[in-house]
This record gives C-alpha cells, structure tokens and sequence, in this order.
C-alpha cells in the first residue's frame, strides 16, 4: 500500500480510539503497537522495536503528542504502511512531556518521510493538539489528519 494523495490517506477512522488510559508509556506504546498489527501493518516483533526506540530517542513531538515507531532494524517488521491514534485525555507521562495523543507509525520506503511531514505539520498546531485531546469526535480528528495539501491551501 502506498501514501498517495495525502501523506495520512492509509488512516481510517477505525484507527482512531479516543478516552484511553494507561498507567506507562510502555503500555501506551503497546496499545498503539497491538493496533498495528491488529490492521496488518506489523507483525508483533515491531512492538519491541517501538519500546527500543524510546530508549535511543524520545518520540515525544511536544504539544502533548507522540509519534511512537520502530528503530530502524525493525523496519523489516513492516508488511504495509500503517498509523493509529490513541487518545489519552489524562495524559501518558512520556519523559520529555506529558502525551495525551499517541501516534503509532509503521511506514514502508518513502512511505516514512512523507508521512512523517504531513504529521509534523498538523501536530505543531498547539491549539489543534489541544482539541486533539479533549474531542469526543474521532471523525473531527481523522478529518484534520487526512486532509491533502491542496484541503489546507483551501482553508486558508
């Protein structure tokens, strides 16, 4: 499968769980990871290499957002491009912050940098990381995620 269009086309909306809860960010990590799989983008083993990664480098973005994913050496791990959204309102204590929105990346290639530019550039809007949050609305959160370029010129 392969990004096309927008850099978040692959996110469904069954991908999005809002108003979860943990007690770790290992366990927040496990939960996004389990979703991976449970889509077919990953096998298990990526689980680990999301855990791993968190000890080479935090993937806390800032904004009460992060983007767990695999080291590089889990990669062959991968069976398609892949992103979940755990939402936890009360916050994921995540070293460098507090997380209240885990995104799960599993991508294939180039799959990897176009997806990672088009979250960057949704998730460094603080006051949309804070609707992110608190929304009961996955529909409103699958809408920013996956709109194109050409939909945010639009707005604009």
């Amino acid at each position: 499968m392969t990004v096309e269009g927008s850099a978040l086309s692959v996110l469904q909306l069954a991908d999005i769980v809002l108003g979860c809860t943990a007690e770790s960010m290992e366990e927040a990590i496990e939960f996004v990871g389990k979703r991976l799989v449970e889509r077919g983008s990953v096998n298990e083993a990526y689980i680990d290499g999301m855990k791993q990664r968190e000890t080479v480098m935090s993937t806390y973005l800032g904004n009460g957002v992060a983007l767990p994913h695999g080291v590089l050496e889990s990669k062959d791990h991968i069976i398609q491009t892949g992103i979940t959204v755990a939402q936890y309102p009360d916050g994921v204590d995540w070293q460098q912050g507090t997380a209240r929105i885990v995104v799960g990346l599993a991508a294939v290639g180039e799959d990897h940098v176009a997806v990672l530019s088009q979250l960057a550039n949704v998730l460094q809007d603080e006051d949309l990381c804070e609707l992110f949050a608190t929304t009961d609305d996955a529909t409103l959160i699958h809408t920013y995620l996956t709109a194109s370029d050409e939909d945010e010129e639009d707005e604009e």
